[in-house]
Parts: structure tokens; sequence; C-alpha cells
């Protein structure tokens, strides 16, 4: 089977149910592959060229308002302000010292209509800003410190592993968890597939479920043995991926917490309606 994920630290169950050999006792023979967006695995998934991917939830989210339904048959990342993995920053001499000085500055996000997008929208409101008169840009993580040195954005929402860099080199403020005006604790990705596979191969659904949830449990609780795993396969420095705040991953699939982001996204106008949570995970 061919699976698809972005290369961030919520692959590592993944990574390690395949240098374990934990799909392949589940009788699964997985073939990984990477893309950038979550954007471009659901259409991936749609086209039948990848079974079974890892998105964040907002695509997800967006793609059941216009008629297309995947199914979500595992939790990814979950979001704990105890352990943040994003922050807003802006450079300590670059005038921004509040998210309610933003107003008609420019603010540079991961991807736009993402949860990133709309948490920083719901953290400028939040602050004292007003987020409909802010300029949205899209770009990298890699790219958003020089972004904010060259005066092309004002604040930035930058994602581990490239947050932890950019803290190191002493340049920035930070305003803190952009995602905590979502919830204090939220799925932020899940695992997919459309719900014509999960009619056809029950089996192969409730097997890599099952495996990747074992492979999960160990992961959360042993973060330290699992620096090696992501940073080989990111080409990350290992010392980056020690310091930094690593994501836990969803062992149990709760709509309640899905519901949150469905919500918001409704609130903020990223789509035209709500619906119930429910209708994303599959039965």
């Amino acid at each position: 089977m061919h699976i698809g994920a972005s290369l961030d630290d919520g692959l590592t169950p993944v990574l390690y149910a395949i240098k374990a050999g934990i799909f392949k006792k589940a009788g699964l023979d997985v073939t990984l592959t990477s893309a950038a967006s979550g954007a471009a695995l659901a259409s991936a998934v749609a086209g039948g060229s990848v079974d079974i991917a890892k998105s964040t939830l907002m695509s997800l989210i967006t793609a059941y308002t216009h008629g297309v339904y995947f199914k979500l048959i595992a939790g990814a990342a979950i979001h704990s302000t105890l352990t943040p993995t994003d922050e807003l920053v802006a450079l300590k001499d670059g005038g921004i010292k509040s998210l309610a000085e933003v107003n008609g500055k420019t603010v540079v996000v991961s991807a736009l209509q993402s949860l990133d997008h709309m948490a920083t929208e719901a953290t400028i409101d939040k602050h004292g800003g007003n987020s409909a008169m802010v300029h949205f840009i899209e770009l990298p993580f890699s790219a958003m410190l020089g972004a904010l040195e060259t005066g092309r954005a004002d604040v930035a929402s930058i994602g581990n592993p490239v947050l932890q860099m950019a803290l190191e080199s002493g340049k920035l403020r930070t305003f803190g968890d952009p995602y905590e005006a979502i919830a204090k604790r939220f799925l932020i990705a899940g695992w997919f597939c459309t719900a014509d596979f999960v009619t056809r191969n029950p089996a192969i659904v409730r097997r890599f479920s099952a495996a990747l949830r074992e492979a999960t449990l160990y992961t959360n609780a042993h973060h330290d043995e699992t620096v090696a795993i992501i940073a080989e396969y990111a080409g990350i420095d290992p010392e980056v991926v020690r310091k930094m705040n690593r994501l836990t991953n969803a062992t149990e699939l709760d709509s309640t917490v899905i519901q949150l982001s469905i919500d918001m996204a409704y609130k903020y106008k990223f789509i035209n309606r709500t619906f119930d949570a429910k209708e994303l995970v599959a039965s």
C-alpha cells in the first residue's frame, strides 16, 4: 500500500512502525511518499496514486464542504498548549511589540486558508488587533525568518523544526502559541483515505490503524529514542530535534476535538457551512 505525508514530527509513528516492522507484522507492505502539503496529498488520495495519507484537518474540512468526502481513519498530531510547536514571532528590532499593532501589517503563514492561518487570525483578534485589516502571505517555514529580516513580513507563524532554529538566532520576540486561540488541546491532523477505499478494504484499514496506534503509543512515550528517526528522514540536525517541543500524536479519534476546528473555520468564513465532525470519521 502507498501512504503519503509531509515531513514533520507527526510522521514519527509511521517511520517507527516501518523501522520496527510493526506494519510488516500486521501484513502490510507500506511504501511512504513525502509531499509538501496536505492539499497535495488530498489530491493524490482522490486520484488514487496514494491509498492513505496524513493531512492537516483544514484540507479535509474544506474538501468536505466542496463535496469531496474523505474519511479519517486515525489521528495524527495533537496540539497542546503544554508543548506548543508553533509560535507567532517578530524581529526584536522590527517595531512590532504586540499583536494589537499588526493592523495594516503583513503576516506570513505556512499556507493560506489553513489551520495556521485561521489560528493566527483568531489570536490577533484575541489580543487587540483586527485580522480583517492584516495582509496575509504564504511562505514555507524555512523562508520566514528571511522574510522578516528583509521587511517582506512583519510577523510570522513559524513551526518546528524551523522554529527552534529561528529562536536560537536570538533575533526574535515571540507572541506565543497561535493555536491556543482555537483550544488548549485539539486534533491538528489525521490519516485519511477515500470513503470508497474504506468500503473496499475494511481489513486493511483496521490493520493500518491498529499498527499505527501501537507505534504511536511507543513514540509518544519515547521521544528521546525517536530523535534519530525523524532527523535522518527529514534531514534535520538531531540536536535541533532534541531541543524542540515534540508533537504528541493521537491514539484515538475523538470527533469532539475535530468539531472545534470545523466551528472556528465557519466562524472565520474559511468554509461556507458547518457540519457534524462525526461525518468525517470512518465508522
